[in-house]
């Protein structure tokens, strides 16, 4: 291992652009896989399912998603350890490998007409994959992240994990746009489709390159002494902050309901062509992907809490209006709609990242985070989309999605409003505690030294 005190290993206020890359570019390929999911869900279910009821098709390849969040919620809790154990950097190699992987498998899945059961079965095992992998992705790159950099730049450069997610999605949305404007509908419904997910591959090879030469964050080097033989047990007597950790994933349901339910909803309630409900996600995302970074700015400079409390209050105040917007029917409207559903996005996810690993003891950190996201993850991400085409295709309720993110919402602020502000915090010296007393500070709400 090397010095902690070599020049190219030592913590600055600017870290690196290559390091920056090497830790989001896993997250850009898992969300990519997300939303390519979610906007192809129709033909995936065309592929993978039985025809003759569309309806039906339609739920089990939203169930499908739905359960992949329970491997994801497993996978930051493995990879957690992992990183825990036996570094940062090894956790994160086998990962992006594991998500690269899966996320191409998919565009090579024979269809159900070749291939029967095997095709469903197969789509399972590949998103069970990509999920397990994603979590760990999801879990372990804002740990890295948030120990590389300074104090005073924690949230700015974390918020390059969501300023990825987005991208993810963005990139996503295009290359849906691409696909469909390169071949007909039919075309494009049969196997045009696949070709969006095969680019996994050489991404997470780049990704691999970028990480096989980083070095662990010197924080960590100085704590591996102290790593625990039962991580998961040590992690838990903390179960307060990471139970209150994961109802902040309540804020980010918008997100998954809008990138992986939004273009169906449009198609079906409000008669939008499948073509144009592709394109409704570009446009929304090209305007929020550059407000994540300056969301970590704010974080940085007036403390995490408030960024979270306006987002959840955004989707209290303007989600409804915006899906009734939406209802009014055509393409402006589906935008329009679209905009003041996803207010709250990117006050939520740029600041989620930092505060997700702020409170946890070195040692355990990517352990507690694990815990905490395998619960959020599953509850608020998960679930969300499943239980909102259940409500509109079999219940007949149309503003179901609107209703579903406003009570999430609700949670994620009242989960939010207690917590103590973790910007100043020194990562090295965080306490035992997350209850919020700590042998170096043991006032009540400072999770741990402050540092100057």
């Amino acid at each position: 291992m090397q010095n902690p005190t070599d020049d190219h290993v030592i913590q600055t206020t600017k870290p690196r652009p290559r390091t920056v890359a090497a830790l989001v570019l896993g997250h850009f390929i898992e969300v990519y896989d997300t939303a390519l999911y979610g906007l192809f869900v129709a033909p995936i279910a065309t592929a993978f399912f039985p025809a003759g009821n569309a309806d039906a098709a339609l739920i089990a390849t939203l169930a499908v998603f739905g359960v992949s969040f329970l491997s994801k919620s497993a996978g930051g809790l493995f990879f957690g350890v992992l990183a825990d154990r036996v570094g940062r950097r090894n956790s994160l190699m086998a990962s992006i490998l594991l998500v690269g992987g899966s996320t191409a498998a998919i565009g090579l899945i024979p269809t159900y007409e070749t291939a029967a059961l095997l095709s469903p079965i197969l789509l399972v095992v590949c998103r069970l994959l990509q999920g397990f992998a994603s979590g760990g992705e999801a879990t372990v790159a804002p740990v890295f992240l948030g120990e590389y950099a300074s104090r005073k730049r924690r949230g700015f450069i974390t918020s390059f994990v969501a300023a990825a997610g987005n991208l993810g999605t963005l990139v996503a949305a295009a290359t849906g746009v691409i696909v469909g404007l390169s071949v007909n509908e039919s075309t494009f419904n049969d196997y045009g489709w696949r070709f969006a997910f095969l680019i996994a591959a050489p991404l997470a090879l780049f990704a691999l390159y970028l990480r096989y030469g980083l070095e662990e964050p010197v924080t960590y080097q100085k704590a591996r002494s102290r790593v625990k033989p039962a991580p998961i047990r040590t992690a838990l007597r903390h179960w307060r902050m990471i139970l209150r950790v994961s109802c902040l994933g309540a804020l980010g349901t918008t997100f998954y309901i809008m990138f992986v339910y939004y273009p169906t909803y449009l198609v079906k309630e409000t008669g939008l062509s499948a073509s144009d409900s592709r394109i409704v996600p570009l446009i929304l995302i090209s305007l929020l992907v550059v407000f994540n970074p300056l969301v970590g700015m704010l974080g940085d400079r007036y403390g995490r809490k408030l960024p979270l409390l306006l987002g959840g209050l955004a989707s209290v105040l303007f989600v409804l209006p915006g899906f009734l917007v939406a209802q009014s029917g055509g393409f402006l409207a589906a935008v329009l709609g679209g905009v003041l559903i996803l207010i709250s996005v990117p006050l939520c996810l740029g600041s989620i990242h930092a505060i997700s690993m702020e409170f946890y003891p070195t040692e355990v950190r990517a352990t507690a985070a694990g815990i905490a996201g395998t619960l959020g993850t599953f509850i608020f991400a998960g679930l969300p989309p499943v239980i909102v085409n259940v409500l509109t295709t079999t219940y007949d309720m149309p503003l179901a999605p609107a209703f579903v993110i406003v009570g999430t919402a609700v949670l994620g602020l009242i989960a939010a409003w207690g917590l103590p502000d973790t910007r100043k915090i020194d990562l090295e010296t965080v306490g035992t505690s997350l209850a919020g007393t700590t042998a170096e500070s043991p006032r009540p709400g400072v999770p741990g030294r402050v540092a100057s």
